[in-house]
């Protein structure tokens, strides 16, 4: 038997890999991204499951308003809820699983996420809780939200000194 001096580089059995520092890391890698979807109600190959997901938004800010403009695609007006409180927007809803065609077979894949939601978003100035309005078209949310009468900017006249 000869002994042979230990080279990490050589593989100990024909068709194996070369060792390497970063092997672990591949791996690593996929079980955090599998934790992660599993925490964030991504899709799993085994089916779908009711879990908490984040509908895509924008807010933006207006001279006298601000404006919310969610995507909540597939949801009906009923399950929504828009609330202020202490210049907090709070937008909730569930959207249900949809069932399968027929009620029959199962989800192989699915993207597309179910459940509840919940976004809150601090105001940087207070609003008028009670000239707020939202409307739900084809599947998009749009909240106005007018600024409270001392909020908005005023514009202050020059005048001449003599």
């Amino acid at each position: 038997m000869a002994v042979v001096r230990w080279n990490p580089t050589m593989p100990s059995r024909p068709f194996q890999q070369p060792w390497s520092p970063f092997e672990g890391i591949e791996s690593l890698r996929n079980e955090m991204d599998r934790l992660f979807e599993s925490f964030a109600g991504s899709p799993q190959p085994s089916g779908i499951r009711q879990s908490e997901w984040m509908p895509r938004v924008d807010l933006l800010e207006h001279e006298k308003a601000f404006v919310l403009v969610a995507d909540l695609p597939g949801m009906q007006q009923d399950d929504l809820n828009v609330s202020v409180q202490d210049n907090v927007l709070t937008l909730e809803g569930k959207r249900p699983c949809e069932p399968t065609e027929n009620g029959q077979g199962r989800y192989h894949y699915s993207e597309r996420t179910s459940g509840t939601f919940c976004r809150r978003f601090m105001l940087s100035t207070a609003v008028n809780a009670e000239k707020i309005t939202a409307t739900y078209k084809n599947g998009v949310l749009e909240v106005q939200l007018p600024k409270a009468v001392e909020a908005q900017p005023k514009r202050i006249a020059v005048q001449a000194s003599n």
